[in-house]
Formats: C-alpha cells, sequence, structure tokens
C-alpha cells in the first residue's frame, strides 16, 4: 500500500459513496487508476467493506468492559458483536478490555444489553459511558 491507496482510503472513510470521478479530481489521477486500486483493495481485503453512518436511534452509549485473565476475548468481542445493537466492538488496551458501541431506542434496551453482558462468564465488570454528541471529520 502506498500513498495514493492512503489518500483513497482516507477519502471513502469521510464518504463511502464519494464518486471514483470525484476522488481522481482531488487527488489529480484518472479515476480508471481509483477505480481499480479500490478493486485490488477490496479483493486484497484492505477494504473490508463500505459502510453509512447514521443519526442515533436515541440512546448511544459506550460500554467499557473488563474480562478476567486468561480469557478469549475474541470471542467475548464476536459474541457482542452479535448482539441487536451493538454497532461496533473494540479489543483496547488500558484498564478495560473491551469497547461496545450500542446504539438503541431506550434506555431500557441499553441496560438489558448490559445485563445479558454481565451474565457471561469471565467479565469482571462493566462501565457505561452515554455518548451526548458526535463529530465526524470532513474534508
Amino acid at each position: 500500500m502506498d500513498d495514493l491507496d492512503e489518500h483513497i482510503i482516507e477519502v471513502l472513510k469521510k464518504d463511502s459513496r464519494c464518486p471514483f470521478v470525484e476522488i481522481a479530481e482531488q487527488l489529480h489521477v484518472s479515476e480508471g487508476t481509483i477505480r481499480s486500486r479500490v478493486r485490488r483493495m477490496t479483493d486484497d481485503g484492505t477494504i473490508k467493506g463500505f459502510t453509512i453512518k447514521t443519526s442515533s436511534r436515541n440512546v448511544k452509549a459506550m460500554v467499557e468492559i473488563r474480562i478476567d485473565v486468561n480469557t478469549d476475548t475474541d470471542d467475548i468481542a464476536n459474541t457482542l458483536a452479535n448482539h441487536a445493537g451493538v454497532t461496533e466492538v473494540y479489543e483496547v488496551t488500558g484498564d478495560q478490555d473491551i469497547i461496545a458501541i450500542v446504539d438503541v431506542e431506550s434506555s431500557q434496551q441499553l441496560n438489558d444489553i448490559i445485563e445479558k453482558v454481565r451474565r457471561y462468564d469471565n467479565i469482571l465488570s462493566t462501565r457505561t459511558r452515554l455518548i451526548l454528541k458526535e463529530h465526524f471529520g470532513v474534508d
């Protein structure tokens, strides 16, 4: 991956619907170059998918989870990622081991997810932070 690939990815991260012609103009290359590079990065797994950002359903939170040592963090993270309302899951360093981003319609739905997580084996604690406002990067 070179500088041009990184620039293409940065543009697509900000707007995954940005037309290839527009990306080409921004980066001073041909539309065909952008198309072939995006195809190559998609085929080789560098780009795993295209997504959208939506407004929150109503209640959005970060649920920080601390797990016991010698626990399969990957297994817990994958299980969390499959819960309805969980939009992203990150394995992180620091006091917490996993952060799940939850976007649901009510505080009761958020609480239901937290209660399920607390019942998992090897979960030592959870801490929840409500997201009050989001800021997304723009050009």
